[in-house]
């Protein structure tokens, strides 16, 4: 049975589908914060290039005035394609991220279908329907949607890959594969680290396929393109890297650090850290401030190793464990806080105020208990497809691995930066729930 034969699949879509377009009509038409609602902290460095690209013809930073290099140049087409078309960036761009949303379900149904079978696929395509951050995140003007679709395609390719080695799939894999990182660069060191995955299972012949293939329809692929836009940045800049962003975060993300050692809050640690920098630092090139950041940031790294240590368990629980409680409830307007406040970033705690408000108390139970069965499921789920198919699980464990640890290492860690990885435990979810469900049967 092809998927799109399995109306147990076009029930939930068609569920999730009904589900969606409430929210939409409710947040577009009657959500008292208009089209504020749509923007979080990081949606001007994406919204401001895609501007610039469609009235001046390249992508512009927005601070500096300067040829974009914070951001990568994948979201902000995005954007300028739904604005070309609709006029709009706030409501056009939620409902397009809807669509990619539940269009997800397409891949996570195959991957699921693939690795164990039609209820596995099903039960998959259940967990990822009920996901509150897939959900919200679709409202989002940020990255996390279209490249968790993405990524979900290349997923799907690399396991077909696995179980018939072709080259077309792997091609294809590598082209969505690098299509992320183009969207979301926190990808773009898992482009040379998956080549040595392939290249180490094909050496143990978990996979029968040449290792100078792995690297001709593969490697060579990601390489090219992402090379491409180093080339640009080195052509309109100096700057030879794919993106500054790595630097600027080396040095911000000890903001926390700072705010601990000076007894401040963590907005005047970013505050004073930033007046740190040469007062002529915007107007210089590219490749001298990206200097600057790591320098500030080497002695900082040094010193605050160890707090950092003994934080890092509390961000990576932040990026498994987190609700994003704060945004939901903002887009329901059962929360007194916008979306774009500071509560994002610590989904750990729920202040008095939420606790006064029953349907917030209920939404944040519910949250909690779909974020922790689904965890627990697709550990468990894990587990039994590591017994049954070695690779495909070694594979999938590594991938997450890499997204919740890049994801966890600083104290803004939240349940968003789960994205690129939540839908691997949906699938995993789904091939537990099915062999449980079968063992049930038998007994």
């Amino acid at each position: 049975m092809k998927w799109y034969e399995d109306k147990i699949f076009w029930y939930i879509f068609t569920a999730l589908a009904a589900v969606k377009l409430a929210a939409f009509t409710y947040i577009c038409f009657f959500h008292p914060g208009g089209e504020r609602i749509f923007a979080l902290p990081d949606s001007l460095g994406y919204v401001y290039p895609a501007q610039t690209l469609l009235q001046q013809g390249a992508m512009w930073e927005a601070v500096s005035a300067a040829p974009m290099l914070l951001r990568t140049p994948g979201y902000p087409l995005f954007l300028a394609f739904v604005q070309l078309i609709t006029g709009s960036m706030t409501w056009s761009v939620a409902l397009w991220q809807n669509i990619l949303s539940l269009l997800m379900l397409i891949p996570v149904y195959l991957s699921a279908d693939k690795l164990a079978g039609r209820n596995a696929a099903r039960w998959a395509v259940f967990f990822c329907a009920a996901s509150v951050l897939y959900f919200s995140m679709a409202f989002a003007v940020l990255t996390e949607t279209l490249c968790a679709f993405l990524l979900a395609w290349f997923l799907f390719f690399i396991i077909r890959f696995f179980q018939t080695p072709r080259a077309l799939d792997l091609l294809t894999s590598a082209l969505f594969l690098a299509a992320a990182v183009y969207v979301r660069p926190a990808a773009y060191y898992f482009m040379p680290f998956s080549a040595l995955l392939l290249l180490c299972l094909a050496a143990g012949k978990l996979i029968r396929f040449p290792w100078p293939k792995i690297l001709l329809y593969f490697l060579v692929p990601l390489i090219l393109i992402g090379g491409g836009w180093q080339v640009r940045n080195f052509l309109a800049t100096g700057f030879g890297g794919f993106t500054s962003v790595g630097a600027f975060n080396l040095y911000f993300w000890n903001e926390d650090y700072v705010a601990r050692k000076y007894g401040m809050s963590v907005s005047q640690a970013h505050e004073a850290m930033q007046a740190m920098l040469p007062p002529e630092f915007s107007s210089l090139p590219p490749a001298e401030q990206v200097k600057i950041y790591k320098a500030l940031a080497a002695p900082l790294i040094r010193e605050s190793f160890l707090y950092k240590l003994s934080r890092a368990p509390l961000w990576a629980g932040k990026t498994l464990l987190g609700t994003n409680f704060a945004h939901t409830a903002s887009l329901l307007n059962i929360s007194p806080l916008q979306a774009g406040e500071e509560a994002l970033n610590h989904t750990g705690m729920l202040p008095a105020e939420w606790q006064k408000s029953p349907a917030a108390v209920i939404l944040f139970l519910l949250c909690a208990a779909q974020v922790s069965l689904t965890v627990l499921l697709g550990a468990a789920g894990l587990w039994i497809l590591w017994k049954k198919k070695p690779a495909e699980a070694f594979f999938l464990l590594v991938y997450c691995l890499y997204f919740w640890g890049i994801g966890s290492v600083f104290s803004g860690a939240y349940a968003r930066f789960r994205a690129p990885f939540e839908f691997v435990l949906c699938i995993t979810a789904g091939v537990f729930a099915a062999h449980w469900l079968q063992k049930r049967q038998k007994a």
